[in-house]
């Protein structure tokens, strides 16, 4: 038994318990360890969620900028650009809508003005466990953009986030290639690099057709809802039982367009993104309504001088005189002949001829009227410079026939300023023939005068645009907005804008058509001949300025692509 108790025994129990308690420490410390870790987890965990308290606090203000630069209440303008008086306006009501809506129990401080800085703030909004508060800034160097700071806070953490607001003119025909009142034709090889629309609301007629050739690279949008379309014995596009759009193998169509089905059916042949249906009327663009139109600043910019010569040649300013030789006309007329009638209510004119002139910010004065004299005006070969300013009564009078108006010839002339004419305010008998620009031979359109918004401001006219570049060179394109009462285009044509068809049409059995492009077989030009067959591009700019002449509400636009976070802490 002593054997087993020995010494050697002794000294193995002596080194299992130093192992242990070597082991014990090892154990102690890793639990001290663990313990240490999971409490600074616990605090990562806390600071992360106040971090993220604190941001989503900091978005929520800005989404709060946002709805007070949304909808406070502010004036119109129917200049083209914001004046610094405009802007200045538009700050001061901001100011106050904010102290008037700002949430109870948050303080709201401003406007005050610290080294060419102006700044309205809001703080104390209570958001959950977080709090934020709202920044708007406004620089002497640039009154009409706003600067928007929104701070986040959870505890100690604050984020802040920023973003830029613009004081603008709203424009949202701009977003458009076509914005029509009325029906819209698209036909040929016409592109429309945007989306089309038309308030056209008469659900048995369909309001757009399009044929193969053409192509819309953008939407399609319709005040009709799909259930008004489907009431109907035609359609704009076949769907499947879900209401779906289908490509070519009877499944439901993806972002493919090209795939698309199109069934014999449909109103709508050609390539496009997509019918969006419902959409909101034409009160919401206001350049769809005469209400808005007033031109008259433009003929006071028209000289009332006489005639100058510069370097040997004779140029035409102010009010163009009646020149001796006229030629008798129709309109509409037979096909390749002006002098003959289309048919028995074809308007009769006698037309003075100017040829190879040059006008200069000239006023072109209505037609004087009877029943048996009509006189217009033709231009062959001319160039017009500056502002060409067509004038013409503002409403019928008692008799309709004598209502001063003005039907214009263009025949083979080059533009180098803007067409603008008087605004008629309703559409009277015949306002189509009466009423109208009419662009024959070749048209070239290079405009170097300081009006570049538009090319042609002619609302509630008849304009026919014909063939403005045989060459498809890109010195020579229509620039700007195209406005007119219905706008037809045909021929060979680059439009780096929105042409605008404005005249409510809607009381007319069927309507008159806005016609972009032209086939010898469309029917929808008042004459088509073999040269109106040609291609057309119109490319909207949804960032061009409006044309001074159009009255649309001032609105404080955010930038999306402003947001940025500007410091943690």
């Amino acid at each position: 038994m002593s054997s087993l108790f020995g010494p050697a025994y002794l000294t193995r129990r002596g080194f299992v318990l130093v192992i242990s308690l070597i082991f014990l420490a090892i154990f102690a410390a890793l639990a001290v360890a663990f313990a240490s870790f999971a409490d600074g987890n616990l605090q990562m965990a806390a600071d992360q969620s106040r971090a993220n308290t604190a941001l989503a606090a900091a978005y929520s203000g800005l989404q709060c900028a946002r709805f007070f630069v949304s909808t406070v209440p502010l004036p119109s303008t129917s200049v083209n650009n914001i004046s610094r008086q405009d802007a200045d306006q538009v700050w001061s009501l901001l100011a106050s809508y904010i102290a008037a809506n700002a949430p109870k129990g948050t303080s709201v401080q401003g406007p005050v003005s610290f080294n060419g800085v102006q700044e309205v703030s809001i703080s104390g909004i209570q958001l959950g466990n977080g709090s934020f508060s709202v920044s708007f800034y406004r620089y002497d160097t640039d009154p009409n953009t706003l600067v928007i700071r929104s701070t986040g806070r959870s505890g100690p953490v604050c984020r802040t986030l920023g973003m830029t607001a613009q004081i603008k003119k709203k424009s949202p025909v701009l977003q458009y290639g076509v914005a029509s009142r009325g029906r819209m034709w698209l036909t040929g090889d016409t592109t429309v690099y945007g989306s089309i629309y038309s308030s056209w609301d008469v659900e048995t007629i369909s309001p757009f057709n399009m044929t193969s050739d053409s192509r819309v690279f953008g939407s399609i949008n319709t005040v009709l809802t799909l259930d008004q379309v489907k009431r109907q014995n035609w359609q704009l596009e076949t769907l499947n039982e879900h209401d779906q759009p289908m490509d070519i193998n009877g499944n439901p169509l993806g972002t493919n367009f090209q795939d698309r089905y199109h069934g014999p059916e449909d109103q709508i042949q050609g390539y496009h993104e997509g019918i969006n249906y419902g959409q909101p009327d034409y009160e919401n663009i206001p350049e769809l309504d005469i209400a808005n139109y007033d031109t008259s600043m433009y003929k006071q910019m028209a000289h009332y001088t006489q005639t100058a010569t510069v370097n040997g040649n004779l140029i035409y300013e102010g009010e163009i005189p009646e020149l001796g030789v006229t030629v008798t006309e129709y309109f509409p007329h037979a096909a390749g002949n002006y002098s003959q009638p289309r048919d028995s209510s074809s308007l009769k004119l006698r037309r003075y001829v100017y040829e190879n002139k040059t006008f200069r910010d000239v006023i072109l004065p209505s037609i004087k009227t009877s029943n048996t004299d009509r006189r217009a005006a033709l231009f062959r070969n001319c160039t017009f410079e500056g502002i060409l300013y067509i004038d013409c009564a503002q409403g019928p009078s008692s008799t309709v026939s004598n209502t001063p108006y003005n039907n214009v010839r263009f025949e083979n002339c080059t533009f180098k300023g803007v067409i603008v004419t008087n605004t008629p305010r309703t559409l009277w008998s015949n306002w189509w023939k009466q009423n109208c620009l009419y662009f024959t031979g070749t048209a070239t359109f290079n405009n170097q005068s300081s009006i570049k918004e538009a090319t042609i401001l002619a609302p509630h006219f008849n304009v026919n645009l014909g063939n403005t570049n045989p060459q498809q060179t890109d010195n020579n394109v229509l620039t700007g907005v195209i406005v007119g009462g219905i706008v037809d285009v045909r021929g060979n044509a680059q439009i780096y804008g929105t042409i605008v068809s404005m005249a409510d049409t809607t009381c007319y059995t069927s309507g008159y058509v806005t016609n972009i492009g032209a086939t010898l077989s469309d029917g929808g030009s008042e004459t088509t001949e073999l040269g109106d067959v040609g291609t057309i591009v119109i490319r909207p700019d949804p960032f061009q300025m409006l044309p001074s002449g159009i009255t649309t509400p001032i609105v404080i636009e955010p930038d999306g692509a402003s947001y940025q976070e500007i410091y943690d802490e």
